[in-house]
């Protein structure tokens, strides 16, 4: 089992020096300078944060995260974002456009709209750090993992398609996009949707 793993990670590590690194660290950048961009804008603009309400209300509606008695469950909330995650990958398999900075951008807007919409409505920002922070810590980490890698094989493909040998094969970069889901998104997403349907409930309910 321990040689298995190993087996699997080993690529990943490999990808991690030879530039999945620097990818993660932009994305990280890009990702928070967007969120504060879309809180900006969002606070200042009051239609904006209208329509983006409406938008938000309409979204999660839609998504069919609840059980029976109106609770958030597990599952779904896993599985909606296994989806994203795996999408996000998928969409680096196709050369030359970086749709993974795509899902990115609108993921960091989402969070920086919502932030504002929780300053707006003259809520404590710790209301909003309640509930995004308990699964946030896994959750945003694996979205991370997910937007660098798909720009990581996105990268690697372009080099390909303008015929540099150096560059990872279409095979060798699913499986590199696959090794990372199953093994450090996957995991991640499993612990952020236990403690959203569990633990941060719980959470939101002490600054209520």
């Amino acid at each position: 089992m321990r040689r298995f793993l190993a087996a699997q990670f080993l690529p990943v590590l490999r990808a991690w020096r030879d530039g999945y690194e620097a990818e993660v660290r932009r994305c990280v950048i890009a990702f928070f300078i967007l969120i504060f961009l879309a809180f900006g804008v969002c606070l200042t603009v009051p239609e904006v944060r209208i329509g983006f309400s409406a938008y938000l209300r309409n979204l999660y509606q839609g998504m069919d995260l609840t059980d029976e008695t109106g609770a958030l469950s597990p599952l779904p909330l896993f599985l909606n974002n296994l989806r994203a995650c795996g999408v996000t990958m998928l969409y680096g398999l196709i050369p030359f456009v970086r749709l993974p900075a795509l899902a990115l951008g609108l993921n960091a807007m989402l969070l920086g709209g919502l932030a504002a919409v929780y300053a707006a409505a003259d809520r404590t920002m710790l209301l909003f750090a309640a509930a995004l922070l308990p699964h946030g810590i896994f959750e945003l980490p694996a979205m991370i993992l997910s937007f660098a890698m798909g720009l990581y094989v996105c990268g690697h493909l372009t080099r390909r398609c303008r015929h540099d040998g150096a560059a990872l094969s279409l095979g060798q970069c699913a499986a590199l996009a696959a090794r990372t889901l199953v093994f450090l998104v996957l995991p991640l997403l499993i612990l952020a949707a236990v403690t959203e349907a569990y633990v941060t409930p719980v959470v939101i309910g002490l600054f209520l």
